[in-house]
């Protein structure tokens, strides 16, 4: 048997265990860790390519990073967020970038082209439904068998960026967490390090902006990062300082190393470390839910009948969490209503003075009689408001996203509060610890609003044309044109305010929805493997024996 057929064969044993413990998790009821199994059958469908994703906050470094590595500018690197999608950067024997969409359409573009559909200036909310964009170059004939994945950052004003990167963890194989040398470990980086190791053992920090310090500033940068690591997390992760700036190649040459050493000579060896990372943790998940039904089964009757009551009580508590997160959601959608109008009505005077010197300009090129004047002022009306309100809306994430970060916050923190009161309970019956599943809010991508104009005239005017002099009219035309302008911009503007705090508001109720219904669904999960326990006593021990089975494969 040859390399090719052992590969395979690895392969399709890993995929028979992600199938086996599907069956498990549907046989039980488990469907907290369905996501996760998706994901883990996608990476093995990549036939042992490593994806490399480089992970970090909003102007972390990241994009600038790839950049240096690759050697020239192929990624967009700006003051905003730039990132909007998932790009993916390996070797491949011709320059080219293929735009797949999330209909299922791949589209070939020069590599020019790329900040058109991944930087969110060009397409703000990923309106060009793009799922992943793949950039191929000859240059990376050196990092065959991996990929580089740039993701947009976390933290980001635009909400959904957040969310795309977390969506994306799942399927990392490995990861550089990209922490800027003038922001050393902040908080968010920690619990982003602390997701991270449970989707993958190929961790390392990239300490980005390292010629901003002397050399012994950035050995006190790197020994501080290490101990913060070690203290927090366990574990003591390689940490790479880099920077793009002539004279730092040194660094630039270590981070090559490292991923020539870690991945590229030992690609396959590296590929089933990742996957076999990812199926024990899925085991180990599924291990925790039947061990709650195993101890359940074994526990005396009063220990259960005790835990069914505190379920009971957790159930009928869930009414007065539903409403407190009703008023957390009201109080949002409020303050989300004054801050719109407010941001966008901000808009008001700067348009205005666009729009009346553009009248100037546009009005002298209009000539005929009312009624061709007025078409043409109705014409121009549409397409500056239209262009005025798009370049207004699309701050609207930037005004009101501070909200959604809010509301998926709040929540996650209501939503782990009911685990601890459960897992409290589940240790107190029974004897032993439970975490229960990790639960993350997905924020709902605001729509984004249309441009309406209303007529131009209350009446008919200008059908009377052929009665008024055009000489005469003009003037008090123009006049009621500037009047005009002033309303619809006003109208407009109260109407984009309305529709992005609906929008938001929209999101902001998914939030809620998504958090009641984890609650719910987790509370029905425990109650079932408890009440059903000592029934299901034979069953269960046969689940944990294949999970035991499962996880021997492995080694």
């Amino acid at each position: 048997m040859g390399p090719s057929d052992l590969r395979t064969e690895t392969t399709d044993s890993r995929k028979a265990v992600i199938l086996r413990l599907e069956r498990l998790c549907r046989e039980f009821h488990v469907d907290s860790l369905l996501p996760q199994l998706k994901a883990g059958e996608e990476v093995l469908r990549e036939r042992g390519v490593v994806d490399v994703a480089v992970l970090g906050q909003f102007k972390a470094g990241k994009s600038s990073f790839l950049n240096g590595l690759i050697g020239r500018d192929v990624l967009p690197v700006n003051v905003l967020p730039a990132t909007a999608v998932i790009t993916r950067i390996g070797h491949g024997a011709a320059e080219r970038a293929l735009v797949r969409h999330l209909a299922g359409r791949i589209e070939e573009i020069p590599l020019e082209e790329l900040p058109e559909f991944v930087t969110e200036q060009r397409n703000p909310g990923n309106e060009k439904e793009v799922s992943i964009v793949d950039v191929e170059l000859p240059a990376l004939v050196g990092f065959r068998g991996m990929r580089f994945v740039d993701t947009p950052g976390l933290g980001s004003v635009f909400a959904h960026n957040t969310k795309v990167s977390m969506e994306w963890l799942p399927r990392v194989g490995g990861a550089l967490v990209a922490v800027s040398v003038n922001h050393p470990l902040s908080e968010q980086d920690l619990n982003l390090l602390l997701e991270v190791f449970r989707h993958t053992p190929e961790t390392a920090i990239l300490l980005t902006k390292s010629d901003l310090v002397s050399e012994s500033q950035l050995e006190s940068v790197v020994e501080f990062t290490r101990r913060q690591i070690v203290r927090h997390a366990g574990k003591d992760v390689p940490i790479l300082p880099f920077s793009n700036r002539p004279g730092f190649d040194a660094m630039r040459g270590a981070v090559r190393e490292h991923l020539l050493r870690r991945i590229v000579h030992r690609r396959e060896e590296t590929f089933e470390e990742i996957v076999n990372h990812k199926i024990r943790f899925l085991i180990g998940g599924c291990r925790q839910y039947l061990a709650l039904a195993h101890g359940a089964a074994e526990a005396a009757e009063k220990a259960r009948e005790e835990l069914q009551e505190v379920l009971t009580r957790e159930d009928r508590d869930l009414g007065a969490v539903k409403s407190e997160i009703g008023l957390q959601t009201r109080d949002l959608e409020s303050r989300v209503r004054s801050a719109a109008g407010e941001r966008f009505h901000s808009h008001h005077g700067e348009i205005l003075d666009r729009m009346d010197r553009r009248l100037g300009e546009a009005g002298k090129e209009w000539t005929g009689n009312l009624a061709k004047v007025t078409g043409a002022f109705r014409e121009w009306l549409l397409e500056s408001l239209a262009e005025e309100l798009s370049e207004a809306s699309y701050y609207g994430e930037t005004h009101l996203a501070g909200f959604l970060v809010t509301a998926q916050s709040s929540f996650q923190r209501t939503v782990r509060a009911f685990q601890d009161r459960l897992a409290k309970e589940i240790e107190r019956a029974l004897g032993i610890p439970f975490t229960g599943a990790h639960f993350h809010a997905e924020i709902e991508e605001p729509a984004r609003p249309d441009v309406r104009v209303g007529k131009t005239f209350d009446t008919q005017i200008d059908l009377l044309w052929f009665l008024i002099p055009m000489s005469v009219f003009r003037p008090f035309a123009f006049r009621h044109f500037r009047k005009q302008i002033v309303w619809e911009v006003e109208k407009n503007l109260s109407r984009l305010a309305a529709q992005w705090a609906d929008a938001v508001n929209r999101s902001i109720g998914g939030l809620a929805r998504q958090s009641m219904e984890f609650m719910q669904d987790e509370a029905a999960t425990i109650r079932s493997l408890v009440g059903n326990a000592e029934d299901r006593r034979d069953d269960i021990g046969k689940a944990l024996a294949e999970l035991d089975e499962l996880e021997s494969s492995l080694f």
